[in-house]
C-alpha cells in the first residue's frame, strides 16, 4: 500500500475559528513575554564587590542651627500612657512634666523680654543723643543770618502764578 502523507499544517477553515485565533494570540503573547525577560536578564549588570576596591567617600556635613532651637526635653513628651484614668500615677507624672515644661518656656520668654539696667542706660543715652542732635540741627537752621541788605519783597496774592512784567 502506498503511504498517505501526513498533513502537518491545519486547514484554513480551522485556523479562522475563534478558539484557534485565541490560542495563536496567547502563544504570541507568551513569546513576547519570554523575549522581554531574556532581554532584561541580558541587560542586568552585577558588580562583584570583592573584586572592586573603592575608597570610602569622605563626607563632611555642615549643620546650620535651626531658628527654632529645641532641646531634647522639650521635644520629648510623655504622651498618653493611660486610658480613662486607668493609671493615675502615670497621669500625675505626665501632668507634672507638662507643667514643668510650660513653666520653663514661660521663664525663658520672660528672660528674653527683660532688659538689664546697663542695657537700659545705654539705650536711653542713645535716644537722648539723637534728640539733642535733632534739636541742634533745627536751631541752626532757624537762625537768620545778619546782613545789612534788605530782603527782596515777597510776591503776595499771586500764589505762585506767573506775572507779566510791565
Amino acid at each position: 500500500m502506498a503511504e498517505i502523507p501526513h498533513k502537518t499544517a491545519l486547514s484554513g477553515k480551522l485556523l479562522t475559528m475563534k478558539f484557534m485565533q485565541r490560542q495563536q494570540e496567547q502563544e504570541t503573547r507568551d513569546k513576547l513575554v519570554k523575549e522581554q525577560k531574556r532581554i532584561v536578564t541580558e541587560a542586568h549588570w552585577v558588580i562583584d564587590q570583592a573584586a572592586v576596591d573603592l575608597p570610602k567617600p569622605k563626607f563632611q556635613v555642615d549643620y546650620e542651627p535651626s531658628f527654632l532651637q529645641m532641646t531634647a526635653t522639650e521635644r520629648s513628651s510623655v504622651g498618653r500612657l493611660s486610658f480613662q484614668k486607668f493609671n493615675s500615677v502615670v497621669e500625675k507624672s505626665a501632668s507634672q512634666a507638662a507643667g514643668e515644661q510650660q513653666l520653663e518656656r514661660e521663664l525663658k520668654r520672660q528672660r528674653q523680654s527683660e532688659i538689664s539696667d546697663d542695657e537700659m542706660a545705654k539705650e536711653m543715652g542713645r535716644s537722648n543723643k539723637a534728640k539733642k542732635t535733632k534739636e541742634a540741627a533745627k536751631s541752626s537752621q532757624s537762625k537768620k543770618p545778619t546782613t545789612n541788605r534788605r530782603a527782596p519783597p515777597k510776591p503776595s496774592g499771586g500764589g505762585g502764578k506767573f506775572m507779566k512784567p510791565e
